[in-house]
């Protein structure tokens, strides 16, 4: 598997707001998905699939990637040469930071996308990367615009939300 180490990530427009409607959507509750990148760019989202939150505790604050889904969204990704890359998942009414319980069950190598929602209405996001050798997340970018070249400005989720509600 190609090396998901680095500190700048994109993400196409499409599941962008396939995140948004959901995370949104399933608001007051947590809600969750899959990120999906190609085999040979491991860092650039290209799907987002949304899966049930399974957890057994309050789905308010916690969220368990349904298993079930989970390996049938890994079968759907091999047979189309994606990779699943990461998670999101959604902080009803609390920050878009990693939370206790998601340092406890973070995994190495993959991104985990947080967004903020308060009052049913996106607020603020988050992308990050856990350091088995600090045993910490570290933020990283993430980038809504990929076709925008390396050296401008980046553009990040909250301002291509801000764009893509006033088309």
């Amino acid at each position: 598997m190609p090396s998901r180490e680095q500190d700048f990530w994109k993400i196409e427009d499409e599941p962008l707001r396939a995140i948004l409607s959901h995370t949104v959507g399933d608001y007051p509750e947590e809600a969750c998905g899959i990120l999906l990148c190609p085999c040979e760019r491991p860092w650039h989202i290209t799907e987002a699939r949304p899966t049930r939150n399974a957890t057994s505790e309050d789905s308010a604050t916690r969220y368990v990637v349904d298993p079930l889904e989970f390996l049938q969204v890994q079968k759907w990704a091999e047979q189309r040469e994606l990779d699943i890359c990461g998670f999101y998942h959604s902080h009803p009414d609390h920050p878009a930071v990693p939370s206790e319980s998601d340092r406890q069950s973070a995994w190495e190598g993959y991104l985990y996308l947080i967004l903020s929602i308060k009052d049913g209405v996106f607020e603020k996001s988050g992308a990050w990367r856990w350091d088995p050798e600090t045993r910490q997340f570290e933020e990283v970018i993430l980038r809504s615009h990929p076709d925008r070249r390396s050296d401008e400005t980046y553009l990040n989720i909250e301002d291509s939300v801000q764009s893509n509600s006033m088309d």
